[in-house]
C-alpha cells in the first residue's frame, strides 16, 4: 500500500510495548506507523485490526511499538505510513553496526552518550560516494532483481538491482559511470502502465517478504569452518541450516569469534537478537577488533552487525532478526555466499511469547504460542542456495535454554527445523573442553562431510565404547575391565582429546582446513581398525594399565604438539607415520 493521504489514530490502550489505537479510514494489516510520544517519534507495527464496537465508522488497530513508551498517554496520536517494515538494501551495508531497526549506533552515539527512545540517523551513509558503472542502457527491458550497474564496495562487487517489488519495466534514462551518493537518481524506468519509478542506488524492501530465489538448490557442498568437531561429524553446507543450543557459559560466544574468523564465506551477519547487555557490547567491541585471517584487514569490511540487548522493548528483537535476513537475502542474490548468526534466538521467541500472552492468545507449552514451531520453520525455510546466482545464506541461530533443558518448545521446534544440530555441553565447557560440542549427545547433521559417512560413523563408534568403558571404571573399578577394552578406551581418549578439542586462541590450531582434516582423519581410522598389542613382560594387570596409559599419553602429547606446529606436507603427513609407529610400539 502506497498512501499519500495522511492517515491518523489516537491511542486507547497502553500495555507495555503493545497499544490499541482508534482510527478513521483503511490501515492495512504489517503496516508500519509512527506514534508520537512527548515530542518523540516511535516507530511500531500493525499487528490486528477489528471493528470499534462504540463507533461503526471507526476502526481499531493492535500494534507492537519497537521503542521504549515511558511517557506515553491515552490520546497520544499515531500516524500510519503505508509501508510495511523495511530495511534499505544498497552499497555500505558492510562494516556497519545497527540496532534492530537498522539504526547505525555510531551515528546515535553522537546524538548523547545514552540511546532513547526516538533516536534516529540515516541507515546508510547518505554523503559517501559510490563510483556506478551502468551495466543496463536506454531502451532495455529489465524486471525486479535485475542489475542496472555495479559499485565497488571493499573488495566486492555491488550489484545494483531493480527493487524485487517491480515488475517488467523499460529502461527510459541511466546515467553514464560516475560518482554519486546513494541519495542521487542513476535510472528512471517506466512500468507496464507507464507509470516512471526513479532508481538510486539504494531501495526499501519489506522484511516479512522473502527476496526470492532464481533456482532454489539443494545445500551440497559442505563449508570450512575450520572447527574439527563440526566438519568431521556435524557438517554444514552453504545454503544450510543449524541449530546450536548450549547452557549460559557454554562458549556460545567464542565459538561464534571462531566461525566469524574462519568460516569460508563472502559475508558474515551478526544478529544479536536479545543477548545481555554486557555481552552485547563485547560483540560490538571486541568483532570491530577482529583480523580477518584471509586478508589480513578487519573483519568488519566483511561483516555488518545487528544489536539488541535484552534490556531494548521485545518487539525490537523480531525486527532484527527480520532485517538480518533480508540482507542476508540480498547478498545471496547478487551471489555471494552468507553466513548469518543470530543470538540468541531463544529471545526472539521470548519476545513472540510476551506480545502473545499480552494479546490474550491460547498459550501453548510453556506459554510460548501455539505456532512457535511453525514462526521458527518459516524464519530458517528462508536460508538456502541459489544454483542461478551461484549465492546461498547459511542460517546458524543459537538457542539458550533455561537450566539447559534441551527438552524445551524452542530448542525442539529449531532441531526440527534445522539440517544440522551443534549442541554445547556444560558437563564439556566445566572442563574447559573447546568448542563443548557433546559429539556423542549433540551432534547431527543432513548435510554432507569432508570425510565418508562410514568413517564418521567408526569415528562416533569409538568415541561411544570409550564413553561407555568409562561408565563401566567409574561404576566397577579399572580391575575389572579386560586389557584389550582398556585399550579401546584409550583410542577413545585419544581422539576426544587430539581431534574434538581445539585451542581457540592458537593462530594455528584454531583452524583445520580440509586437506589437514584427511590426514587427522587417515589417522585416526588407523588408529580405531588397528589392533595394538602390549607386550607384557611379566607386569601385573594394574602395571600393564600403567604402561598402557603412558604409552597413549606421550602420543597425545605429541600429537597436540602437531596441531599447534606442524606446517608444511612434509610436517603434516608425519601424522599418519607416528600413529603407525604407535600401532606396532616402535621406539621413534
Amino acid at each position: 500500500m502506497n498512501d499519500n493521504s495522511k492517515r491518523t489514530g489516537s491511542l486507547i490502550s497502553i500495555q507495555d510495548s503493545l497499544v490499541k489505537a482508534r482510527f478513521f479510514g483503511e490501515v492495512i494489516m504489517g503496516e508500519t506507523a509512527e506514534v508520537f510520544v512527548d515530542g518523540k517519534i516511535l516507530q511500531a507495527e500493525v499487528l490486528q485490526i477489528d471493528t470499534d464496537p462504540k463507533n461503526k465508522e471507526a476502526g481499531i488497530v493492535e500494534m507492537q511499538v519497537f521503542e521504549d513508551l515511558t511517557g506515553a498517554q491515552i490520546g497520544d496520536s499515531v500516524e500510519f505510513k503505508g509501508q510495511p517494515l523495511s530495511v534499505l538494501l544498497g552499497p555500505g551495508l558492510l562494516t556497519s553496526i545497527w540496532d534492530g531497526l537498522q539504526n547505525p549506533l555510531y551515528k546515535l552515539s553522537e546524538q548523547g552518550a545514552y540511546l532513547a527512545p526516538g533516536m534516529k540517523a540515516p541507515a546508510l551513509d547518505e554523503e559517501q560516494l559510490w563510483e556506478f558503472t551502468p551495466l543496463a542502457k536506454e531502451g532495455d527491458e529489465v524486471s525486479g532483481g535485475d542489475a542496472i550497474g555495479v559499485v565497488p564496495e571493499g573488495r566486492m562487487e555491488h550489484k545494483i538491482l531493480v527493487p524485487f517489488s517491480l515488475g517488467k519495466c523499460r529502461v527510459e534514462s541511466i546515467v553514464d559511470k560516475k560518482e554519486l551518493n546513494i541519495t542521487q537518481e542513476v535510472a528512471v524506468v517506466l512500468d507496464a502502465h507507464n507509470n516512471r519509478h526513479t532508481l538510486k542506488l539504494a531501495f526499501r524492501h519489506a522484511v516479512k517478504s522473502p527476496i526470492p530465489f532464481k533456482e532454489r538448490a539443494i545445500p551440497s557442498q559442505p563449508i570450512s569452518t575450520g572447527v574439527r568437531v563440526i566438519d568431521l561429524l556435524a557438517p554444514v553446507g552453504y545454503g544450510g541450516t543449524v541449530g546450536n543450543p548450549g547452557p549460559f557459559g557454554a562458549g556460545k560466544t567464542v565459538l561464534q569469534h571462531s566461525l566469524c574468523k574462519y568460516a569460508l564465506a563472502d559475508i558474515i551477519i551478526m544478529a544479536a537478537c536479545g543477548e545481555r547487555a554486557g555481552e552485547a557490547v563485547e560483540v560490538f567491541k571486541d568483532f570491530a577488533e577482529l583480523e580477518d585471517p584471509a586478508t589480513g584487514e578487519s573483519l568488519m569490511n566483511r561483516m555488518c552487525i545487528f544489536g539488541n540487548t535484552s534490556s531494548m522493548p521485545v518487539a525490537a528483537r523480531e525486527a532484527s532478526v527480520f532485517i538480518a535476513l533480508t540482507v542476508g537475502e540480498y547478498y545471496r542474490y547478487q551471489g555471494y555466499s552468507v553466513i548469518l548468526l543470530a543470538d540468541s534466538t531463544s529471545r526472539w521467541a521470548q519476545a513472540l511469547r510476551e506480545r502473545s500472552g499480552r494479546q490474550g492468545d491460547i498459550p501453548g507449552p510453556e506459554a510460548f504460542p501455539m505456532d512457535i514451531p511453525d514462526q521458527i520453520k518459516g524464519m530458517y525455510q528462508r536460508a538456502g542456495a541459489d544454483h542461478a546466482t551461484g549465492g546461498s545464506l547459511t542460517f546458524i541461530g543459537t538457542v539458550s535454554p533455561a537450566g539447559g533443558n534441551f527438552q524445551e518448545p524452542v530448542t525442539q521446534a529449531t532441531m526440527d527445523a534445522t539440517g544440522g544440530f551443534w549442541g554445547l555441553s556444560q558437563d564439556r565447557a566445566d572442563a574447559k573442553k573447546y568448542p563443548a560440542i557433546d559429539p556423542l549427545v549433540y551432534t547431527n547433521s543432513v548435510y554432507d562431510s569432508f570425510i565418508s559417512w562410514k568413517d564418521r560413523n567408526k569415528m562416533l563408534h569409538s568415541l561411544l565404547e570409550a564413553n561407555d568403558i568409562d561408565q563401566t571404571i567409574s561404576t566397577i573399578g579399572l580391575k575389572k575391565v579386560p586389557v584389550e577394552k582398556y585399550v579401546s578406551y584409550q583410542k577413545g581418549q585419544t581422539i576426544d582429546f587430539c581431534v574434538m578439542q581445539q585451542d581457540a586462541f592458537h593462530e594455528m590450531d584454531a583452524c583445520t582446513r580440509p586437506e589437514r582434516l584427511k590426514v587427522i582423519n587417515d589417522a585416526v581410522q588407523q588408529l580405531i581398525s588397528s589392533p595394538i598389542e602390549f607386550s607384557q613382560q611379566g607386569m601385573e594387570d594394574d602395571e600393564l594399565k600403567e604402561l598402557i596409559k603412558t604409552k597413549f599419553d606421550e602420543l597425545r602429547q605429541w600429537w597436540r604438539d602437531w596441531n599447534s606446529n606442524a606446517q608444511g606436507d612434509e610436517l603434516i603427513n608425519e601424522l599418519p607415520a607416528k600413529v603407525e609407529q604407535f600401532i606396532k610400539q616402535e621406539e621413534a
